[in-house]
């Protein structure tokens, strides 16, 4: 990928990361997942959902249960939410505190300068503006 386009949108994704980070601490998914909650909550049987996928009441257990095994896919995720009137919204928050720094931390030359620091360290010659190898 060229470098401008890069640095582009990781700036892009890096300035979204308070909105997303505040979003993904305040809310968690319900115990039953959110298929089952929401079309609960709407006072809806899983056959009424069912008829407006176009499956069978079997067929749309299945998503509910998949939901919480982790094995629904987006797409049955969003026809889904498009049969209760709601919209799918997902996103990644990074672990770390940028974009820029996890696409650092996949850079194979990230990688040599870790080691290089580390070896330097050992010989109490780091620079220190690394943070240690994990």
């Amino acid at each position: 990928m060229k470098a401008h386009l890069q640095r582009v949108l990781l700036s892009t994704l890096d300035s979204q990361i308070p909105a997303l980070s505040a979003a993904y601490k305040s809310v968690s998914q319900p115990a039953g997942g959110w298929l089952r909650v929401v079309r609960q909550a709407l006072g809806l049987a899983q056959a009424d959902l069912a008829k407006n996928t176009g499956m069978t009441q079997q067929a749309y257990a299945q998503f509910e249960r998949g939901e919480i095994k982790g094995t629904l896919s987006i797409g049955n995720l969003q026809r889904s939410a498009e049969a209760m009137d709601c919209d799918l919204v997902y996103f990644l928050v990074p672990r770390t505190k940028s974009f820029g720094e996890l696409a650092r931390r996949h850079d194979p030359k990230f990688k040599h300068l870790q080691a290089s620091e580390h070896s330097m360290a050992l010989e109490d010659q780091a620079v220190g503006d690394l943070k240690p190898k994990s």
